[in-house]
């Protein structure tokens, strides 16, 4: 009787009773899980929610899940076909969007879309969560970086465990317990919900990274391992160089450089091991394919097809790498340049005409032109002037009427003043050609006599001598001593335009290293670089790619050792190579264009963050410049210098030395450079013997002398045909006999 009374008072004090017995207590678990989700996902720090509901699963209602994410302020959108999901998914990607998804369904049915799509990239977290009390079997999923997921488990009513792919640096996808809900009473144990990126890899615990190395110095510098030489390792470049700490291979071995310097440093600040690797035929890699399906060979492909872990080197940024990799804070700030041999000394033959250049030959050859015509002028026109005026004689004076009658006006004439008449000089005869002979006989600074002798005349004359001494003959003989002390040289190739005159006038040829940058901005380039790209196809003899390169070494030394070989690359790589052979032997160009380095990683690689962090730090305390200027130091350092086309001795089965002096460029003066001199005289002597044999015999007594010019040529004529006959005829019995000997 008591128990029966004391449920009705609890009935009547305690009406929500009746609706606790009515609530289904799946339907309460459900909605907690649901608020946990929004708590989850909430505490993400996160704008907007993508949500997938595949149209099969009806385990939960949806609905109420998006009203409380809204009821949290949370901007969403739900997506219930798969195809729409991961399209909203690339989309986002290619605006460089962060994006969060919560799944609904199991990861093994979504997870290989996504790595096929090519989405797991740092900036997309997939969470997953369908309700499963354990986690997926490990065979099931390869959730290896730079995949980030999350998996949600319930092992218990109201309670959520977090597993999360990059909880650890190893980068091998294993899934870690970073966190939990309990809607009971604890809520979220931990905030963040997820470790941090910059914490997890900030540290890599010994971690091995595989680094592709290509020979390019002074970025690295490798030794590969030649099987003609005995086994013995050959090397292009000084063996002493560097510290060799490394293991050696079967088929190389790395002796130094700065980038291998600077993997070392990002080594013991991230606490990582790295590995090398050849890549692929040894380059950087090219671009294979069309736009939407582009796919990189060498040690590119590496990191597209995530074989591999960074590059380093003198990897430039193009559009086209970007595309299939990506590239950290800039390590060099380059431009691109091309090489060619040091401009060669002109022939001293010319030098006394080589002051005057093609600008100043037209205004001098009009200046002697026309001096003498000018001083004809200024002599001849005061005659016609004076033929002109009206003269009159009286008394054996001479007047001048007309300004007499206007000076003296109303005098009469008997007492107007007159002037005696001064004696005329008479004019020579063949006044022109005098002219003109002694305004040549002044520019030759020979002496002269004036071919008249009036103030007008004499005063052009001082002029003429004053320019012919002060101007002509005092600039000339100070370029002829500066240029006879400092002997000329060829104009320089210094830009794109003298390149591309160079190899369709002089026969230059243009070579780039293979599958670089430099190529792809040929291939790609516009105007003069897609003319320079057609003239460096056309250039073809051997094969269809001889206009390629293995290494930038190869090219400078190429450069050294022909003077008709031209080789596009970055000027910091260029202007090394320089320097180990001797920068007085290279002509580098102008700055081109300006051009990036940086290391490269894969696509939506996670540690990328961290990485630029250190590298800005690195170039901002100069110590990127520092780590370069070193290798320029040790370079000097070296003594032995060996080229990448040594000739072998098959005898003793070394490199054959090849001895490459300094050119001096300040010499002792001697007969050569004056030898110009000699030459104009030699062409003196020819010409003036050639005008008086002409002059002999045009002075005979000649009527038809046009009959006898044409009959002295004929003489000229027939007397070099007989000789060339007599030498033909004695060539063809020299050859004749020899025939016979051999027959005999």
């Amino acid at each position: 009787m008591r128990k029966i009374c004391a449920l009705c008072c609890l009935l009547i004090l305690f009406p929500g009773f009746y609706a606790f017995l009515e609530e289904d207590p799946e339907e309460n678990s459900e909605t907690e899980l649901m608020i946990g989700l929004v708590e989850i996902v909430k505490s993400l720090d996160i704008k907007s929610l993508v949500i997938f509901y595949p149209d099969e699963n009806s385990t939960y209602d949806i609905n109420k899940f998006i009203i409380k994410v809204h009821e949290r302020q949370l901007k969403s959108a739900i997506f219930f076909n798969s195809d729409d999901f991961f399209s909203h998914i690339e989309s986002c990607m290619g605006d460089s969007l962060e994006t969060t998804s919560l799944i609904f369904s199991e990861p093994s049915e979504i997870v290989p879309e996504i790595q096929y799509r090519v989405l797991d990239h740092r900036l997309n977290l997939f969470i997953f969560y369908w309700g499963s009390h354990s986690l997926p079997r490990k065979n099931s999923l390869n959730l290896k970086e730079p995949l980030k997921v999350v998996i949600l488990t319930t092992p218990r009513p109201n309670v959520l465990r977090i597993y999360y792919n990059q909880a650890t640096p190893d980068g091998k996808g294993i899934l870690v317990l970073v966190n939990w809900y309990d809607g009971n009473s604890l809520g979220l144990f931990r905030f963040p919900v997820l470790p941090e990126i910059a914490h997890v890899y900030s540290d890599f615990d010994g971690r091995v990274l595989i680094i592709p190395v290509i020979h390019s110095p002074p970025w690295h510098f490798v030794v590969y391992q030649n099987e003609t030489i005995d086994n013995e390792t050959y090397s292009t470049f000084p063996v002493e160089y560097g510290n060799m700490e490394y293991e050696e291979t079967p088929l190389f071995k790395v002796v130094g450089g700065r980038d291998d310097n600077l993997l070392k440093l990002l080594a013991k600040k991230m606490n990582f091991t790295f590995k090398y690797i050849d890549p692929p035929e040894r380059t950087q890699g090219s671009a294979i394919g069309s736009s939407d399906n582009l796919t990189f060979s060498g040690g590119l492909g590496l990191l597209q097809r995530r074989e591999a872990n960074l590059l380093l080197g003198d990897i430039a940024i193009t559009s086209e790498r970007s595309k299939a990799v990506e590239f950290s804070f800039f390590t060099l700030v380059d431009s691109g340049a091309f090489v060619t041999h040091a401009p060669r000394r002109l022939s001293e033959a010319l030098a006394l005409v080589r002051p005057f250049r093609m600008n100043v030959w037209p205004a001098l050859i009009l200046t002697v032109i026309a001096s003498g015509p000018v001083l004809y002028l200024v002599i001849i026109v005061p005659q016609w002037w004076r033929k002109s005026t009206r003269k009159v004689k009286e008394n054996n004076f001479f007047h001048h009427i007309d300004y007499i009658d206007e000076m003296n006006y109303g005098v009469p004439r008997r007492l107007r003043p007159l002037k005696p008449i001064a004696k005329r000089r008479k004019l020579p005869q063949n006044l022109l050609e005098r002219c003109i002979w002694f305004t040549i006989n002044l520019f030759l600074k020979q002496s002269a006599c004036l071919p008249y002798g009036g103030n007008r005349a004499r005063f052009v004359s001082l002029i003429l001598w004053l320019s012919a001494t002060y101007i002509l003959g005092d600039f000339y003989s100070a370029q002829l001593t500066s240029q006879l002390a400092r002997p000329a040289r060829e104009a320089p190739i210094n830009d794109l335009y003298r390149l591309e005159a160079a190899m369709k006038w002089k026969g230059y040829e243009l070579y780039v290293e293979r599958q670089s940058a430099s190529l792809a901005i040929l291939e790609n380039g516009t105007e003069i670089f897609h003319r320079l790209h057609s003239m460096m196809m056309a250039q073809n003899r051997k094969s269809n790619e001889s206009y390629l390169i293995s290494s930038i070494e190869e090219g400078v030394y190429m450069v050294m050792m022909s003077d008709r070989k031209v080789v596009l690359g970055g000027r910091e790589t260029l202007f090394f190579n320089m320097k180990r052979y001797g920068v007085k032997k290279f002509q580098l160009s102008e700055k081109l264009y300006t051009r990036y380095s940086a290391v490269a990683v894969p696509n939506g690689c996670p540690f990328l963050d961290i990485l630029n962090n250190i590298l800005i730090r690195l170039f901002e305390s100069g110590i990127l410049d520092r780590m370069t200027n070193k290798e320029y130091e040790k370079m000097f350092e070296s003594t032995k210098i060996k080229t990448p086309k040594q000739e072998i001795d098959k005898t003793s089965q070394k490199p054959a030395k090849i001895n490459f002096e300094e050119e001096h460029i300040l010499k002792p003066v001697s007969l050569k450079l004056l030898q110009g001199a000699f030459y104009t005289l030699l062409i003196g002597y020819i010409l003036s013997g050639i005008v008086l044999l002409l002059e002999c015999e045009w002075k005979k007594p000649r009527r038809n002398y046009i009959k006898y010019l044409i009959k002295f040529l004929q003489k000229i004529w027939c007397y070099i045909k007989n000789i060339s006959l007599k030498c033909i005829t004695f060539i063809g019995s020299e050859l004749q006999d020899c025939f016979n000997e051999e027959d005999d």
